[in-house]
């Protein structure tokens, strides 16, 4: 990773362009999994200002924007409230809910050191393991999960719009001290 990144917790005055940010990189992963307007009711429901704004408050989130020279290149998010939709997951746990990079920075190693750091901070609260879901129809990703020590461990079923889609739930336990 270059010298000139930056990982750091996002502020509540930047909720909308990270809103922006997020909608961006969504559509360019995934906009194709379903219809125009189920795609749309997601975003709006899942990525508006005022729900960023909300999980940058919420203590039981972590919200980092990764920056590249001063651009905003991508964001993950880590989730401490949510429920693992299978059993076989260590706990406690952390759901490794959002890991997003725009297009111009992939290739660039930025999310491999995106996602050391966020198993360094689950680890740091006291998580024995991290789990995330995958679109089963997202090979790249499920790749890029595997090559980072993530296993398949069930499904699940996440919505865009009114449209279920398959996920794999895969998790990793993490380096006790």
């Amino acid at each position: 990773m270059n010298s000139g990144t930056t990982i750091r917790p996002a502020r509540p005055s930047e909720a909308a362009a990270l809103s922006d940010l997020m909608r961006r990189t969504f559509l360019a992963a995934n906009g194709h999994c379903s219809t125009p307007e189920n795609v749309a009711a997601f975003l709006d429901e899942v990525y508006s200002p005022e729900r960023q704004a909300q999980e940058i408050r919420d203590p039981d989130t972590l919200t980092l924007i990764v920056e590249q020279d001063g651009v905003w290149a991508g964001y993950a998010q880590l989730r401490w409230g949510t429920v693992p939709p299978t059993e076989v997951v260590l706990r406690p746990t952390v759901e490794l809910a959002r890991i997003y990079l725009d297009e111009a920075f992939h290739g660039k190693g930025i999310a491999a050191v995106l996602v050391s750091h966020l198993l360094a901070a689950a680890k740091l609260r006291g998580s024995r393991s991290a789990w995330l879901t995958v679109w089963q129809e997202a090979p790249q990703a499920i790749r890029f999960w595997r090559k980072h020590g993530f296993q398949s461990v069930g499904r699940s079923i996440f919505y865009v719009g009114n449209d279920p889609k398959e996920d794999w739930v895969m998790t990793q336990a993490l380096p006790s001290a």
